[in-house]
């Protein structure tokens, strides 16, 4: 057996370990003994697999099936699946894309909290971000995104669907942050999907600190992808500037909100 494929092989089965684990502690709705996850989990998480985003799917069929060839640049922690630095379209929005049931999760968190300015690190193919700005006509989304190539092409369509909703910017994270347009920069929703290390997780924890009110919400993307995203994801948990954290196993969802007692949740979802 190939290196690649024991490393596949030890992947799946760390991420079966950490899901059988999340299955025995999660929750649902009368499990959760505070009034705004309750009423978050009433209103978001159970109504969101069944939103309408048949625009977001029509665009995912599209990429599904496009092969054309793109140069891809990965500054993470890289694909599980390998790819090389060509890829085809379809291959990436397969392997990268966000699933349909977290998709619509987005739509319906944006759309019920009304949520018009957001930070999404991590754009690829764009398909989270057609996601949020298909949840409320207000929102206004600037996405970052490390591949020159990837995120012109993302870019292009978001434009075609959300004309001048979304603005890309291409580079670094850490560099495209230093930024002085964000500076003074505040966010209903700082969506996190890049680099799935442990450090830059942590940091970007700390910019999106600086950068939200009482009300926002902080996701991130795969906090169980690994055993270094898995410790991320516990110290962001623990850490005493946050109050409310839930754990949907693919997201993890964390909040301010100052006068509540500092609670952890695991929902079903």
């Amino acid at each position: 057996m190939s290196l690649c494929n024991l490393r596949l092989l030890y992947f799946c089965s760390a991420m079966l370990k950490a899901y059988l684990k999340y299955r025995k502690s999660r929750v649902n709705a009368h499990g959760i003994h505070s009034p705004f996850v309750f009423a978050l989990y009433n209103a978001v998480i159970k109504l969101a697999p069944q939103r309408n985003t048949q625009k977001v799917e029509r665009y995912r069929k599209k990429l599904y099936q496009n092969d054309a060839f793109l140069r891809f640049e990965d500054f993470g922690a890289g694909s599980r699946k390998g790819g090389g630095d060509v890829r085809k379209i379809s291959t990436i929005a397969k392997n990268a894309g966000i699933k349909r049931k977290y998709g619509r999760l987005l739509a319906q968190l944006t759309d019920h909290y009304g949520i018009e300015k957001v930070l999404e690190l991590g754009t690829s193919l764009g398909l989270g971000s057609h996601y949020l700005l298909s949840g409320n006509d207000k929102l206004e989304l600037i996405s970052l995104e490390g591949c020159n190539k990837v995120a012109y092409f993302a870019e292009k369509k978001l434009q075609e669907s959300y004309p001048d909703r979304a603005e890309v910017i291409v580079g670094e994270f850490s560099a495209s942050l230093s930024n002085s347009r964000f500076s003074e920069a505040k966010f209903d929703l700082i969506y996190i999907d890049g680099n799935h290390q442990m450090k830059p997780t942590l940091d970007y924890f700390e910019f999106a600190l600086n950068h939200i009110h009482d009300e926002s919400f902080i996701i991130f993307d795969d906090v169980h992808w690994s055993k270094e995203m898995e410790q991320a994801w516990g110290k962001i948990c623990k850490d005493e500037r946050i109050h409310v954290s839930m754990d949907l196993f693919q997201f993890g969802i964390v909040c301010v909100r100052k006068g509540q007692r500092k609670q952890h949740f695991v929902l079903k979802y």
